[in-house]
């Protein structure tokens, strides 16, 4: 089995003695803008605001199970929410994955790209042949 990695993104669960793993991947995410006919990923919302159908949550939830389990079918789906406890527990884990995909946004909705690493700060006094010794000035 497939275990979850969480700086991916990926949410581990265990349903009748078997491990399935969740995420909403970039290749996850382009499966939801195919399905749903998106313009782009940020439509997402208005998808799960709008009080979602049953066949869209299937849906979404088998598109979050498909990068690590290839095989899933919307039955399949189906059935492993039903063994999660049903609607609401199959809707937070996709909300969940949602939220692990742009954790930018988790916290007050709004979307920002994130920031650039830091520069690296450049080299002080090394050992190397353009370094100065100790107590040296530049020239």
């Amino acid at each position: 089995m497939t275990a979850a990695n969480k700086h991916r993104g990926q949410l581990g669960f265990e349903v009748d003695g078997n491990r399935w793993v969740f995420a909403f991947t970039t290749n996850a995410l382009c499966a939801v803008e195919e399905e749903f006919d998106l313009k782009d990923i940020s439509e997402l919302e208005t998808v799960l605001s709008q009080s979602p159908s049953l066949r869209t949550i299937r849906k979404l939830f088998r598109i979050g199970l498909t990068d690590c389990h290839p095989d899933m079918t919307d039955h399949e789906a189906g059935q492993i929410m039903e063994a999660v406890g049903g609607l609401e527990p199959s809707l937070e884990l996709i909300m969940r994955a949602v939220e692990q995909a742009f954790p930018e946004a988790a916290t007050d909705g709004a979307a920002r790209p994130r920031k650039a690493p830091a520069k690296p700060k450049p080299a002080g006094r090394g050992t190397g042949r353009g370094s100065m010794g100790a107590g040296s000035k530049p020239g």
